[in-house]
């Protein structure tokens, strides 16, 4: 049986801060997680989510999950996707990171070949 642990305040941030090069930055209310100066995730501490910068494609496939939930607006649409750290099993969580991580990486390596 494989046991998959629930991801605390602490737990986010070190897999956040852990990324390559990725630094963390005020933005508004919360802290933002940028890869050369894009953001990937943005951490509200008070309402225990992380909000994760997805394509709408990748969001419609980890909100099948139940703790990822488009952000209800706009931004949503465009594939910003709210985590609840209440619900999420960590391995989700470091899948969701690692995916909104390698978004920007890509997009930055498509600008460099134009």
């Amino acid at each position: 049986m494989t046991i998959s642990y629930m991801v605390d305040l602490e737990n986010a941030h070190e897999i956040l801060t852990s990324m390559p090069e990725a630094t963390e930055e005020p933005h508004f209310d919360k802290s933002a997680y940028k890869i050369k100066g894009k953001i990937f995730a943005t951490f509200n501490i008070d309402n225990k989510w992380v909000t994760l910068k997805l394509t709408p494609e990748q969001q419609t496939i980890f909100c099948e999950d139940g703790s990822f939930y488009p952000v209800p607006n706009k931004w949503g649409q465009l594939g910003w996707t709210h985590v609840d750290l209440n619900l999420v099993k960590k391995s989700a969580f470091m899948e969701g990171v690692s995916t909104a991580y390698n978004n920007i990486i890509s997009q930055k390596n498509e600008k460099r070949k134009r």
